[in-house]
C-alpha cells in the first residue's frame, strides 16, 4: 500500500508539473489564428488563474511522495532536488517584486522551470520509468515465483543443513531487497528445503530482479544452505531473497544456528539506479565474501 501511495503522489507531482510548465508553450499557441488559437488561449488563461494554488499542490504532493519514499525526504537524490526547485520556483515568485530589472523575476522563474522539468525526466528515467502499469498489475494478478525439487533429487547432496534441525511445513520470510516487502514461502520436509516461492515483492525493473528471482531460490535449495552467491547487477534483489529464505528458515530452527544475514551494499543511490548493484557488471555471480 505504501508503494502504491508513494508512486500516486510521484505520478500527481508529475501530472501537477505538466499543467505548470505547459502554460508557455500554450500562449506561444494562443497566438494563431483561428479557433485553435482561440482554444490554446483559453487553456493558458485557466491553468494561469490556478496556477498559483497547482504549485502550492505541487510541493505539497512532492512531499508526501518523499515521506512514502524508500529514500530520505533530505537527501541528496533527484527527487529532492525537484522538490527543492519547486519550492524555489514558489520563493521566486513571491519576491518578484524584489527581483532585479535587468532580469526580471520571469527570467529567473522560467529558468527555474527548466532545471525542473530536467529534474524530473532524469528522475523518472532513473527510477526505472513509468512503474504504474505494472503496480496495478501486480496488486491483480499472482506475483509469485515457484523453485521446487523433489525430495528424492536432494537426497545425496552435500546439504549444508547438516547439524540442524528443522520443522516440517510451510514457513513465510521477508527482507528488504531493492525496496521493501520482498516475501517468500519455503516448504521443509524431511529436515531438506524442497521448495521457496517468492510471493510477493516490490522490486522495479524486471531487467534486474528477474535472474535473481529466478536463480537464487534454486541455488539455495540445491546448496541446501543460503550461504549462496548473489548475482551481479542484481545485488540488492539477491540479498533480499537469502536473507528472506533466513528470516523463514528461524520460524522453522529447532536446533542449531543459521548463516547470518548478508548485509545491502552500502550505495546512496540504491532505489534511484538502473543498476542494483554497487560496483560494474559482469556475466559472473558476485561471491558474498
Amino acid at each position: 500500500m505504501s508503494l502504491l501511495i508513494n508512486m500516486g503522489f510521484a505520478w500527481i507531482s508529475v501530472i501537477l508539473a505538466f499543467f505548470l510548465s505547459i502554460i508557455y508553450v500554450l500562449r506561444i499557441a494562443s497566438r494563431n489564428k483561428g479557433k485553435l488559437g482561440e482554444l490554446f488561449g483559453k487553456i493558458n488563461r485557466g491553468l494561469r488563474k490556478h496556477h498559483k494554488y497547482m504549485g502550492m499542490l505541487l510541493v505539497l504532493t512532492g512531499f508526501i511522495h518523499g515521506l512514502f519514499s524508500t529514500q530520505k525526504v533530505w537527501s541528496f537524490n533527484l527527487g529532492t532536488i525537484a522538490w527543492v526547485v519547486s519550492i524555489l520556483l514558489g520563493i521566486n515568485w513571491m519576491v518578484r517584486k524584489y527581483v532585479g530589472k535587468s532580469k526580471g523575476w520571469m527570467f529567473y522563474h522560467r529558468l527555474l522551470t527548466v532545471v525542473f522539468i530536467g529534474t524530473i525526466v532524469w528522475h523518472v528515467i532513473d527510477v526505472g520509468g513509468i512503474q504504474v502499469h505494472k503496480l496495478l498489475l501486480q496488486q491483480n494478478s499472482p506475483n509469485t515465483t515457484t523453485t521446487q525439487i523433489e525430495p528424492s533429487s536432494i537426497s545425496g547432496l552435500d546439504s549444508n543443513l547438516q547439524g540442524r534441525q528443522f520443522k516440517d511445513g510451510v514457513f513465510t520470510g521477508e527482507a528488504d531487497g531493492f525496496r521493501p516487502g520482498l516475501k517468500v514461502s519455503v516448504e521443509i520436509k524431511d529436515n531438506q528445503i524442497i521448495s521457496i516461492q517468492v510471493t510477493e515483492h516490490n522490486e522495479v525493473n524486471s531487467r534486474f530482479y528477474a535472474r535473481p528471482i529466478q536463480i537464487i531460490p534454486q541455488e539455495i535449495i540445491v546448496a541446501q544452505s543460503t550461504e549462496v552467491d548473489t548475482i551481479s547487477g542484481a545485488t540488492f534483489t539477491s540479498v533480499g531473497i537469502i536473507n528472506a529464505v533466513n528470516n523463514a528458515l528461524s520460524q522453522a530452527l529447532i536446533s542449531g544456528e543459521l548463516p547470518q544475514n548478508q548485509e545491502l551494499p552500502q550505495n546512496s543511490g540504491r532505489h534511484g539506479r538502473f543498476s542494483q548493484s554497487e560496483g560494474p557488471s559482469d556475466d559472473f555471480p558476485r561471491r558474498r565474501h
